[in-house]
């Protein structure tokens, strides 16, 4: 009965697909969703030339020669959009980044279509969908080949199907529900944070009838059999994700300062603030937003348990294209009901204009130097001193994002001079060694360019895919201390300096290792507490 019930479900929801986007939507509503999607794919290319890839991008483009059902840093959705980019559209830098954006543009789209299902009309369209093509965050989320731009875009999505349930009580949305959360979980495991939001959600809404509904409960099955390779992967490896989890606590999460992430969550999308916040409010106390008021309470309590295990700032990101759609149809209510029809074309140029100032902290569209000197008259006179401050918690002259965006070439310039310096024969089974994924990453990336052998590491997922065939006999090491190499090794020679200023990796040492002390199975378990 319940694989009959299923398949009558799912047919009808694939019959009426297409209502989806056409339900309670002008045409030229349409139109203006098409063009300003297109904006959003587009703003990648405005990256100034000075700005390549980030070091997190090496990581996930390698995942895409690993391919498997789970990494130590994330689950498989990443890698396999990796490999079908690599596919597509070859290795360069808009290939790998032309999925981020158009993750952006349907997200935008997506926008769009939950103002509608909100009772917005045009106005209210341009004004959120602006906000999100124009928020700082969303800028910066949507350029890079990261798993949290898809992160984005599966909450929204799941967001507009949950108010079509709401709004149609229909068991066929249960089940695309269902398939795009676990989809969502098999990108990132934040994914989770949306789950528990839309239970708080329910609970504390008299939407809680649906735990009655046993559409509900197909959706969480389907969900867990989506991610259940991933889960099964991990169970297979020892459960990283909870040792990934404690280090990111004992290091990066520890700099987490509540002010400062409430601070952030407005800086994130400045001009937008007022929006969202008119929404989240707006979705609590106004009538005509009254049947949603589970997306009110799915962010609060998403917000509470961030705060709560300190997470970072921008985990919060994918709950905001939610309270722009109910602030923008709030204000396009209100400019209605006072006639102050002024307050349209006043607030649209505001936001434009005012987001203008700030692109280049969302998007890397000046030169170092005059980014530089932008972030420098940015922290004195316009307040974006948290911009430029490091996951270490300290000030620096540009955003970390920026800096792990240089210099990464001319690193593996550096590695590449000195393995073609040593000797044919000890050439022939000489290692290359990184300290970190970035740098792996960019050597594996660069390295046949240079003529260079596959790169090793103890970073995350490279730690995992091994030592490879290398005996250890002889070892270039990128960024560790003369003296860490000579823990291992009893001769460490200098290699060629690596110098490019304002990259994060700046000045990392290069030795040559020689005459091992122990095996590189040793060695590899060693490593093996410092992989995260």
């Amino acid at each position: 009965m319940f694989l009959s019930d299923l398949y009558k479900e799912t047919t009808s929801m694939i019959k009426s697909w297409h209502s989806i986007f056409s339900r309670q939507i002008l045409l030229s509503d349409v139109a203006i969703l098409v063009y300003l999607s297109s904006i959003k794919l587009f703003i990648p290319l405005l990256t100034n030339s000075d700005f390549g890839f980030h070091r997190d991008e090496f990581l996930y483009m390698a995942m895409g020669n690993h391919l498997a059902w789970g990494y130590l840093e994330v689950p498989p959705f990443i890698a396999f959009i990796a490999k079908l980019a690599h596919w597509l559209f070859g290795t360069g830098l808009y290939a790998a980044r032309f999925f981020p954006a158009l993750s952006g543009a349907f997200t935008v789209f997506l926008t769009g279509l939950i103002v509608r299902e909100l009772g917005g009309k045009r106005f209210a369209i341009i004004l959120a969908t602006t906000s999100y093509l124009l928020g700082v965050v969303y800028l910066r989320i949507n350029l890079f080949f990261m798993p949290v731009t898809f992160d984005v875009f599966f909450f929204v999505l799941a967001v507009y199907l949950l108010i079509r349930i709401i709004k149609e009580d229909s068991p066929r949305l249960w089940i695309l529900f269902g398939i795009v959360t676990g989809i969502g979980l098999l990108n990132k495991y934040t994914m989770l944070l949306f789950g528990f939001g839309a239970v708080a959600g329910l609970l504390l809404t008299p939407l809680r009838r649906y735990y009655k509904n046993k559409w509900l409960w197909i959706a969480v099955l389907i969900a867990l059999l989506i991610w259940f390779p991933n889960l099964i992967w991990q169970n297979q490896n020892g459960w990283p994700f909870f040792e990934h989890m404690q280090v990111l606590a004992e290091t990066q999460l520890s700099n987490m300062n509540p002010m400062i992430f409430i601070l952030v969550q407005i800086l994130m999308i400045f001009y937008a603030a007022p929006v969202w916040i008119i929404g989240l409010f707006s979705l609590f106390f106004s009538k005509h937003l009254q049947p949603y008021r589970i997306i009110a309470w799915m962010y609060l309590s998403i917000l509470i348990i961030l705060l709560a295990l300190s997470g970072k700032s921008y985990y919060l990101a994918p709950a905001y294209p939610m309270l722009l759609a109910a602030g923008a149809v709030t204000i396009e209510r209100y400019i209605i009901k006072s006639r102050k029809y002024w307050l349209k074309p006043a607030s649209l140029t505001l936001l434009i204009l005012g987001s203008l100032t700030l692109l280049p902290v969302g998007l890397p569209v000046l030169s170092i130097e005059n980014a530089i000197r932008y972030f420098a008259f940015g922290s004195n006179y316009m307040g974006l001193g948290e911009a430029v401050r490091w996951e270490s918690g300290k000030l620096h002259e540009l955003p970390q994002d920026y800096a792990d965006m240089l210099g990464w070439e001319q690193m593996v310039a550096a590695v590449a001079r000195t393995y073609h310096n040593l000797p044919a024969g000890e050439k022939i089974n000489c290692a290359i060694f990184a300290s970190n994924y970035g740098e792996a990453g960019a050597i594996d990336y660069y390295g046949p360019g240079y003529n260079l052998p596959d790169c090793i590491s103890k970073g995350g997922s490279f730690w995992d895919w091994g030592y490879r065939n290398y005996d250890g006999a002889c070892i270039i090491i990128v960024g560790y201390e003369k003296e860490d190499v000579l823990y291992f090794y009893e001769s460490a020679e200098p290699g060629v300096a690596f110098d490019y200023p304002h990259a994060r990796e700046n000045g990392i040492p290069i030795f040559i290792g020689r005459d091992p002390k122990m095996p590189i199975e040793q060695v590899w378990q060693i490593l093996k507490k410092y992989r995260f």
